[in-house]
């Protein structure tokens, strides 16, 4: 049996919580807070969906704890830009291919782009017309970010998806997408244009909102 790829994240608040569900069948989840009342909270509400770890989640210590070195997704979903920050820090120095944060206060975007960590806006979480395929078999993450409506999404592609075989220039072209990374049964990479697409993999694209929902409902349609 293959193991299950790690998330982290980082806040035990309600977003995060919505988030560690979406993620829970194709990532072994775990959460970490400073507050006991909030990390009781989502231990209570997840049940064996996520591990929750009480502690700094801007602690290096704290973070090598909960399993950042495995990890292969990192979401800093806390209400608070600085903890986020520091957080991501910690897991761009582990090594961790794909950060993704919450930032609230614009004044703070630049800084984390700077870092090379992934700007949303989680709490935008999708537009009615896609908001069910979230949950389905399809996608399993988007958010959006208001500010520059761009969405970032996780992908699967089923079996029968007029995507097999297609390249990823193909679909970056048509779409007017990019696609930053793959996720195969051995991990996350970074491919290139001519990159073939197969069955059972999952795609990491970033995009507007209408062209990243443009995708979605195409690749959906099997």
């Amino acid at each position: 049996m293959i193991p299950l790829k790690r998330a982290v994240i980082v806040g035990a608040n309600n977003v995060s919580i919505e988030v560690a569900r979406m993620l829970a069948d194709k990532y072994e989840v775990r959460i970490v807070d400073s507050n006991e009342d909030a990390c009781n909270k989502a231990y209570k509400t997840l049940k064996s969906a996520a591990m929750v770890y009480k502690g700094d989640p801007s602690d290096e210590s704290v973070l090598n704890e909960v399993g950042v070195d495995r990890a292969e997704l990192f979401l800093a979903l806390s209400e608070d830009d600085k903890l986020n920050f520091d957080a991501c820090r910690v897991a761009k120095r582990r090594g961790v291919p794909l950060i993704i944060a919450r930032v609230n206060n614009r004044d703070m975007e630049d800084l984390f782009r700077e870092l090379g960590v992934a700007i949303v806006n989680v709490e935008s979480l999708v537009s009615d017309n896609i908001k069910s395929l979230v949950l389905s078999d399809v996608v399993r993450v988007l958010t959006v970010d208001q500010s520059t409506n761009l969405a970032f999404a996780i992908v699967r592609i089923g079996e029968n998806s007029p995507m097999v075989n297609r390249q990823i220039g193909y679909l970056v072209e048509n779409y007017d997408i990019t696609i930053p990374y793959v996720i195969t049964a051995g991990g996350a990479i970074k491919p290139g244009n001519d990159y073939i697409i197969e069955s059972g993999i999952e795609l990491v694209i970033v995009g507007t909102l209408s062209n990243v929902e443009r995708f979605i409902n195409e690749v959906s349609t099997e």
